[in-house]
């Protein structure tokens, strides 16, 4: 596997590749925060307490954070196993703030919406969940503004979850937003509060602040104009033929 170099030059802030292996998203994210050991995360959609967590490896480092799930399967192992604040609720809009509704359970893709966003995934139960706005959880938690990392995997609900998070009061420094880019809502939603995409970890966004001023070569501008642009008309033609 190439050097994370190879992608990216976090201190000059320059993007040579667009694609990056998922295998290396923790040393970016550690690489990112310049290897920082007091740093603050927000998990939405937590799921397993270590597989394919984007907060775990921070936790080790020793950061602090918030990890919110909706299932109570998945809550009671990472009270076992994470140090993190667990708040159990799924994140969605200020209408659905305080309902309990019924969520999609299919393991690591569960969902409140009526589709799996997953290729080959399979509804086994449903379950009844408490719903919050972000805005609320992180409120109550008092979070500070401008934290760390948000990272966000809630399968096909950002929309909704956009809705009840104030984006532009929290403002978080790297925002990790799982997209199977099936259409730009959210891509444009985060351009239009002044996040810029840098590059993909297979599925997950790195959106970072404009301020940040980071450089896109030429070749990761073309790599996001094929994936963005060039790819969705096929992705919209696959996912409708797999659910």
């Amino acid at each position: 596997m190439k050097s994370i170099q190879y992608y990216v030059d976090f201190h000059s802030r320059r993007v040579n590749h667009a694609r990056v292996p998922p295998g290396l998203e923790a040393k970016m994210v550690q690489a990112f925060f310049d290897k920082k050991t007091d740093g603050f995360f927000v998990d939405v959609g937590a799921n397993d307490p270590f597989l394919n967590s984007q907060s775990f490896h921070l936790e080790q480092l020793g950061w602090k954070g918030i990890l919110i799930e909706p299932l109570s399967i998945y809550c009671e192992l990472l009270r076992k196993n994470r140090t993190a604040v667990i708040v159990e609720c799924a994140c969605s809009s200020r209408e659905n703030d305080g309902k309990k509704l019924m969520i999609n359970v299919a393991g690591t893709h569960s969902t409140l919406e009526s589709k799996l966003m997953a290729k080959g995934g399979r509804v086994e139960a449903t379950q009844e969940v408490e719903v919050r706005t972000l805005d609320f959880v992180l409120q109550a938690n008092n979070v500070e503004v401008g934290f760390d990392l948000l990272s966000v995997d809630v399968e096909g609900h950002e929309m909704e979850l956009f809705d009840g998070f104030s984006i532009e009061y929290w403002r978080p420094r790297l925002f990790l937003l799982e997209d199977h880019v099936f259409d730009h809502k959210k891509h444009n939603y985060m351009s239009r509060h002044g996040y810029h995409l840098i590059f993909r970890t297979g599925l997950n966004s790195w959106y970072v602040s404009r301020s940040e001023n980071f450089v896109l070569s030429l070749s990761a501008k073309l790599e996001f104009i094929r994936k963005y642009w060039f790819g969705l008309l096929f992705r919209r033609f696959k996912f409708r033929n797999t659910n």
